[in-house]
């Protein structure tokens, strides 16, 4: 099981450097940009524009803010993004590949093979994450003696890796919704949906105390990095509930899988009345 999930994180080096590169240039681009901002940019007061307040509490500030509730506010929905092409990649884009079933044929029950590209996953978006905490604590030493801050490059790379949880949260979303889906087409356009209504729904629902309930249904509402966490670390219990998330979602997905007829693309009640 383990050498499977060995011999696949291999054969996706492309895809894990690609997102690492990628990754580096964000921080590069948006990190290097602060210093060059002007007082007049960092003093507007964005909760007084509509747009800005939709996105929740950003501010720019100070350094703290600008990296709290800016940089890695979009930077979790990167990984979202990550997290649902690479989780839907795997099972329903290798059955859509024609390369499932040559798999199924190696001596593993079904439920090893869902662990083994669980873990393959888990650790995918892990060394993504430790290039990108490595490019933002590299870029934030180079600019250091520009900013005004009590960050060190530690808190950078530290609250870069702690978005693992969130990442894990929807890799596993995604590899269920490919063993319920008929293809790995609809699964990435359920999981896209997912995406947009849990991002765009926790901003907007939180513009009105009445609906502030619907929030902790959000996974972002536990995104482990605000302005407040910078220095302390983020909050065990969200970290926690992101990973008991991500644990039901491979659950559900090793017994959709188990039940699953490979190749035969149809959606679940239509394989059961095919039974019956």
């Amino acid at each position: 099981m383990l050498s499977l999930c060995w011999h696949e994180l291999r054969a996706r080096r492309g895809l894990i450097i690609g997102w690492g590169a990628g990754l580096v240039i964000f921080f590069g681009v948006y990190l290097a940009f602060y210093p060059a901002l002007p007082a007049e940019m960092r003093n507007l007061d964005l909760q007084a524009i509509e747009l800005y307040r939709a996105f929740g509490n950003l501010t720019i500030a100070t350094f703290e803010g600008y990296i709290g509730s800016t940089i890695f506010y979009f930077f979790s929905v990167l990984l979202a993004v990550l997290a649902i092409v690479t989780g839907t990649g795997i099972l329903a884009g290798e059955e859509d590949a024609g390369t499932l079933e040559l798999q199924l044929a190696l001596p593993l029950a079904r439920w090893q093979l869902v662990t083994a590209k669980t873990l393959e996953l888990a650790a995918i978006g892990f060394v993504v994450l430790v290039v990108a905490g490595l490019a933002a604590a590299g870029i934030f030493l180079a600019i250091r003696d520009q900013l005004t801050t009590s960050l060190d490059a530690g808190d950078l790379f530290r609250a870069t890796i702690a978005h693992w949880p969130l990442v894990w949260l929807f890799q596993t979303l995604s590899l269920w919704l490919g063993t319920v889906t008929p293809s790995r087409r609809i699964a990435l356009a359920i999981a896209t949906v997912l995406l947009i209504v849990s991002f765009l729904g926790y901003n907007l629902v939180g513009m009105s105390p009445d609906l502030e309930w619907l929030r902790p249904f959000s996974p972002f509402h536990y995104r482990p990095v605000t302005p407040e966490t910078l220095n302390d670390g983020p909050a065990v219990g969200d970290l926690a509930i992101l990973t008991v998330a991500a644990l039901v979602w491979y659950g559900l997905a090793v017994i959709s899988f188990d039940r699953r007829d490979v190749t035969v693309g149809a959606w679940p009640w239509v394989r059961w009345a095919s039974r019956s």
